[in-house]
C-alpha cells in the first residue's frame, strides 16, 4: 500500500468503556428493556434521554449490575460481564451518580468523600480529596457537617464528589439536578463541564433537554425500552417535531 494511502486510512473508533448489546431487563414479569444496544467510549459524553419510564434508570442499573439482565450481553472494554457483579464493573474505573444521591447521612463531608478514594488506572491523574474540594468550594466550607446537614444540592454535590474520589474513567449521572434550585443547576453543569475538559467520560440523564445537549457529543433518546434515536445534540435541536413527540419539549 503506498504512503499517500496510509495517510488517508480512516482511525479505527475507540472500542467503548460500557457496551450494552441486545440488553433485557425489567421487574417482576414486566420486561422494561427491550433488546437495547448502546455504548460509551473514552472521552465521549452522551445524554440518555427519555420522558418517565421509559427505561433510562433500569438501563442505568443493569448495566451495572443492580439488576440481571434477562438477554442480551453487558461489556466492560470489550470483556462480557453481564453474569458479574456490580463492585467488579465498579473496578473497571466506573462511578455512579444515582437517582436520590445515596450520601451518607450519618458520615461529615470529608468521610463520605474519603471512603470512595482509590488510585487512579493506568497511570492516570487521580481525584484526590484537595482535587474535589476545589471543584467544589462549598463543600470545603461544610467540611464539619455530616451528610444530613446538608441541602439538597449540596448533597448532590458530594454525590458527585464521592464518584469522582473513586478516579473513573466514566462517571454517569441519574437525573443529575432533579430537584435542584436554578444557580445549584448551574453549578451542576460546570462541573460536567469541567469533568469533560478533565477527559472522562460521561452519561447524563436529566430532564433540563437543553442542558444536557449543550454538554453531550451525543444523544440516545429511549422509547418503551428502546433506543429510538439516536444522533448530534445540533441534529436534535432542528428537529422540534422529533423533540415534542419524544421529549415533550
Amino acid at each position: 500500500m503506498s504512503a499517500a494511502l496510509e495517510e488517508i486510512r480512516p482511525v479505527a473508533a475507540a472500542a467503548p468503556i460500557l457496551e450494552a448489546r441486545g440488553l433485557r431487563a425489567g421487574y417482576g414479569e414486566g420486561l422494561v428493556l427491550r433488546g437495547v444496544d448502546f455504548a460509551i467510549r473514552p472521552g465521549e459524553a452522551v445524554g440518555l434521554m427519555g420522558r418517565n419510564g421509559m427505561g433510562k434508570t433500569t438501563l442505568i442499573r443493569t448495566l451495572m449490575g443492580l439488576l440481571p439482565a434477562r438477554g442480551g450481553e453487558v461489556r466492560v472494554d470489550g470483556r462480557d460481564v453481564t453474569g458479574e457483579p456490580t463492585f467488579r464493573r465498579a473496578r473497571c474505573g466506573i462511578a455512579v451518580v444515582p437517582e436520590g444521591r445515596g450520601v451518607f447521612g450519618s458520615l461529615g463531608v470529608i468521610e463520605n468523600l474519603r471512603v470512595a478514594a482509590r488510585p487512579a488506572r493506568d497511570g492516570g491523574v487521580p481525584w484526590t480529596l484537595e482535587r474535589v474540594l476545589s471543584v467544589f468550594p462549598r463543600l470545603a466550607q461544610r467540611r464539619h457537617h455530616r451528610g444530613d446537614e446538608l441541602s439538597g444540592g449540596e448533597q448532590q454535590m458530594l454525590a458527585i464528589g464521592r464518584a469522582l474520589m473513586t478516579s473513573p474513567r466514566l462517571l454517569i449521572l441519574d437525573e443529575a439536578t432533579e430537584g435542584l434550585a436554578p444557580l445549584v443547576r448551574d453549578e451542576i453543569w460546570r462541573t460536567i463541564r469541567a469533568v469533560r475538559e478533565a477527559g472522562l467520560a460521561v452519561v447524563v440523564v436529566d430532564k433540563t433537554v437543553d442542558a444536557v445537549l449543550s454538554v453531550v457529543d451525543r444523544a440516545e433518546i429511549l422509547v418503551k425500552g428502546g433506543i429510538a434515536w439516536s444522533g448530534a445534540p445540533a441534529a436534535l435541536r432542528a428537529d422540534p417535531e422529533l423533540m415534542h413527540r419524544h421529549l415533550g419539549v
